[in-house]
């Protein structure tokens, strides 16, 4: 039987210390880069054909981060890879 498990970006990042659901958390964590916008500012995912960003999906995803999360530590200091949204 061939192995089909693949490697996750979520599997790479460490947990923020207040992840009370680890699974949505990485869940969304991975939804998340993949709508991460290119550098027109659109979702380069096949399901959101283009949409400027922010897409559906990757608001979603940041607010089942936040759901995952007992709200202790800070938004900044979570480790998420897109902060472009908050520079502006």
């Amino acid at each position: 039987m061939s192995d089909t498990t693949r490697s996750r970006s979520s599997h790479e990042v460490e947990l923020p210390d207040d992840v009370t659901d680890p699974l949505l958390w990485r869940l969304a964590y991975d939804v998340a880069v993949a709508h991460q916008p290119d550098a027109a500012g659109r979702c380069p995912s096949l399901l959101c054909a283009q949409q400027s960003a922010p897409c559906e999906p990757l608001v979603n995803a940041e607010r089942a981060m936040r759901l995952a999360q007992s709200g202790t530590t800070p938004p900044a200091s979570n480790p998420v890879p897109w902060h472009w949204r908050q520079a502006a």
